[in-house]
Parts: C-alpha cells; structure tokens; sequence
C-alpha cells in the first residue's frame, strides 16, 4: 500500500513537471533552452529533473501526450477487456479503452493543441514521440496476446489500434474547434473497415 501511494505521488509530481517544462519550452522555444535552463525555469534542480526525465525530449513528449503517455493505454484495453462481455468485437473494446482520450483532449484543449503542434515542428521530439508510440504498441500487443492467444492478430490489432488514436490525435491538433471523440470514431471505423472494404 506505502510503495502504490508512493508511485501514484511520484507520477503526479512527473505530470507536473512534465507540464511546467513543457510550458517554458512553448514559451521559450525548444531548440532555443538546455534541460538545465528547463530544470531552473521551472523550480527544480538538474538532479530532480534527470530523476524524472531521461531528456528534455522525455519531458515535452510526456507532457503532450500527458493521460495517453507510454503504457497507459494497454493498461486501459486490459481493463476494459475485464468488463467486456463475452462474444464482443476486440475492436470495439480498444475503441471504447481509447475514450478517456477524448476527456483529456476536452479538458486541456488548445494548450494540448500547441504542444502536439511542436513536437511534429521539432525533429528530435517527433522521433522520442515515435520511440514512445513503438512502446505503446509493444505493451498493447502484449495485453492482446495473453487475452487473444494469437500472437499475429495482436501484433495487427495492436498496431492498428495505436495508428487510429495517433492519426485522431494528429487530425484534433491540426483543427482548431474540433473534438477528439469523433475523429476517433471516424479512423477506428476506417481501420476497423478496411479490411472487407473491395476495388471500385
């Protein structure tokens, strides 16, 4: 019980640092600061900074995509797996595991936006973003695997599961006054269709 409360503590801490290191870089501009300059903008020394972060990439990356960051998602498909009943699509289930994105997209809105927006203007971001994403689809794939028994539909689920949400992702930042939840609905409904669609 003391070590969950204590990792619970340490990821609000890191979701705060993460956010007000992402605000000094927007403010600042990314390539323009160190992870040091980052570390006393924000209040902290470079010591604690590097205890929660491995880069200054890490801290924006984590920031932008805050709820949705490495992990969590599979964590959310396993959960939803659990209350599932028997005989549903696994598709629906990864869609429905993928909602909490939408209350995060709705309650940090243009500020997300933003930060979404500079990480595909920055290189070096854009490839830790990518780095992150083959996490995600590892740990979705493995949370398919053990409920599927299939290892070549989890690998095929899983990435295109993490492909949906990130193209929904790109499309909302791109869109000012538009909603997550949609955009969601539409690409798992394409990719969830793709495979009977036929020639015209």
């Amino acid at each position: 019980m003391v070590n969950d409360v204590r990792d619970r503590s340490r990821e609000i801490l890191r979701a705060e640092l993460a956010d007000a290191a992402a605000t000094f870089c927007a403010e600042h501009g990314f390539d323009k600061v160190t992870a040091t300059e980052i570390a006393q903008g924000i209040g902290v020394s470079r010591a604690t900074f590097f205890r929660y972060f491995a880069s200054k990439e890490d801290a924006v990356v984590s920031a932008a995509r805050g709820a949705a960051a490495r992990g969590s998602f599979a964590q959310r498909i396993a959960e939803t797996v659990d209350v599932a009943e028997p005989g549903s699509s696994v598709w629906a289930v990864i869609r429905r595991a993928a909602e909490s994105m939408s209350d995060m997209a709705d309650a940090r809105g243009d500020a997300l936006r933003a930060r979404i927006r500079m990480i595909t203007d920055v290189p070096a971001l854009t490839a830790h973003l990518a780095s992150q994403r083959r996490s995600d689809q590892t740990a979705v794939e493995d949370v398919l695997r053990e409920r599927l028994g299939d290892d070549r539909a989890a690998s095929a689920l899983a990435a295109a599961a993490v492909a949906a949400a990130d193209l929904a992702w790109q499309e909302w930042a791109r869109t000012p006054g538009s909603r997550l939840r949609p955009l969601l609905d539409a690409y798992f409904t394409a990719l969830g269709d793709v495979a009977t669609a036929t020639l015209r």
